[in-house]
């Protein structure tokens, strides 16, 4: 484990910024589970209390993960998609060039690119749909050491202060792509007042939304196994719950304990009721753990209801 991240600049390795992280598929994707080294428990993992220091995480039979913090003026560019046929991209090596001396890694999956340099950012900045994320905090990096034996970027161990490159780099991204970031927080807004909206609905509206507009969760209300996995169809149900409850967690639970999906009692998930809930809390927050999501849209619903109460007036 030591040798594997020899190269990790020691401005990193001082801090307790350290964690784990694993590989799941999950609904036929790939994620990297963060958890903490402590409890091997992936909730909190977030939380200050739950890093461990290089030096306890070097020991551990995991990789390991770092965390992001803004106080530490560390920033992490991701370039997905910059290794093609065991080359840099043109973009990529435009980047790597002038990060030059900075330490940089190659990622889990062998075709992208971490570069780590001291410096500030305005806002963290996912473009992953372009091939390109920087993080400053509230992230989690997962760590690999793969340093490529030099060939794609200069071997460095240090980390270098690229506050202007980075202010460079952000200011080219965010200004390009002005249209795309409104649309996304215009997204996450409606986002927002959809959950309020969701309080003038019940459950029972919910339920019975999925089960008209959406084939596998009509399957699943219905009693019907979409996969004959208990386990798989719990969570392709909750995925689709998070849809149309904008990731609400206890709506997404209330949800599902209405549904022929729920085995409290049953003794056929988990010996007890309180261990069942914790699977089923657990699998919440791994499907929440996924990432962006596309809500459904409850505003066709929501004007019929207010069309009727008009109507209920006269």
């Amino acid at each position: 484990m030591v040798g594997k991240y020899k190269y990790l600049p020691e401005e990193m390795k001082i801090l307790k910024r350290f964690i784990g992280w694993r590989r799941e598929e999950l609904e036929e994707k790939v994620a990297k589970l963060p958890f903490s080294l402590i409890d091997g428990q992936g909730k909190d993992w977030n939380k200050p209390y739950k890093w461990v220091s290089f030096e306890d995480a070097k020991g551990k039979d995991s990789p390991l993960g770092f965390v992001l913090v803004e106080e530490d003026k560390i920033v992490c560019i991701d370039l997905d998609r910059a290794i093609i046929d065991g080359k840099l991209s043109p973009g990529a090596e435009e980047i790597v060039k002038a990060f030059a001396g900075s330490y940089m890694e190659i990622s889990q999956s062998g075709q992208g690119i971490h570069i780590f340099a001291m410096g500030s950012l305005d806002n963290n900045l996912n473009l992953s749909a372009k091939g390109i994320e920087m993080y400053k905090n509230n992230r989690y990096i997962a760590l690999t050491g793969n340093i490529g034996e030099g060939k794609l970027f200069p071997i460095s161990d240090k980390l270098l202060d690229k506050d202007l490159e980075i202010q460079r780099l952000y200011k080219k991204w965010t200004q390009e792509k002005v249209s795309t970031i409104r649309q996304l927080d215009e997204y996450r807004r409606k986002v927002i007042k959809q959950n309020l909206d969701l309080n003038d609905l019940s459950l029972n509206e919910i339920l019975e939304t999925m089960e008209r507009t959406n084939d596998k969760a009509s399957r699943l209300i219905s009693g019907l196994s979409l996969t004959g996995d208990h386990s798989r169809d719990d969570f392709i149900f909750l995925v689709l719950a998070r849809n149309y409850t904008g990731g609400n967690p206890n709506l997404m639970k209330d949800l599902f304990l209405m549904t022929p999906l729920n085995r409290l009692g049953s003794g056929q998930k988990r010996r007890d009721d309180r261990k069942y809930i914790d699977y089923l809390e657990k699998t919440i927050d791994k499907v929440l753990r996924l990432g962006n999501f596309k809500s459904f849209d409850w505003s066709n619903h929501l004007a019929y209801k207010e069309r009727m109460k008009a109507y209920e007036r006269f």
